[in-house]
């Protein structure tokens, strides 16, 4: 039952996660078509950052060893 809760868990943190990374993407296309200043490049950039880091979290999380646990 762990491992199922723990497999859902990750499994939407990741979507979270590649959610942040293309909006960061969208935001930082807008930036740069609209040559807006570079703080809005750099919020951008952190977006991206951000859901990259928020995903291999989750990848880590899912990777939890729960062989411990009685069957």
């Amino acid at each position: 039952m762990l491992n199922n809760i723990i497999s859902l868990v990750s499994g939407c943190v990741t979507f979270l996660g590649g959610f942040l990374v293309v909006w960061g993407a969208v935001s930082l296309g807008l930036a740069i078509r609209e040559q807006q200043g570079g703080s809005q490049i750099a919020s951008a950039i952190s977006t991206i950052a951000g859901g990259a880091i928020i995903i291999a979290a989750s990848i880590y999380f899912g990777q939890l060893d729960t062989s411990w646990l009685p069957n």
